[in-house]
């Protein structure tokens, strides 16, 4: 589940974990739970005062068409 994933890095990264390897340890899980894909975005200032994205993706995703909204689980978490 999208959520459960997403609060996982949230806590992550709040507790001072490095960005990259909370997306990949996050990653790795998602895919050895038998995911077909999974993509992972950080944006915003994550050490420089500069704000920036990182994409971080794995095996198959749909991004476009009507079968995104049966498919594809989403969630979107705000760290400060």
């Amino acid at each position: 589940c999208a959520t459960a994933q997403a609060e996982s890095l949230r806590y992550k990264l709040l507790g001072g974990l490095a960005v990259r390897r909370a997306c990949y340890g996050v990653m790795r899980f998602i895919m050895d739970s038998e995911a077909k894909g999974c993509e992972i975005i950080v944006s915003g200032k994550i050490r420089a005062q500069r704000a920036k994205a990182m994409k971080f993706r794995d095996g198959y995703m749909i991004k476009t068409g009507h079968s995104v909204n049966d498919y594809v689980d989403t969630a979107v978490r705000h760290v400060l």
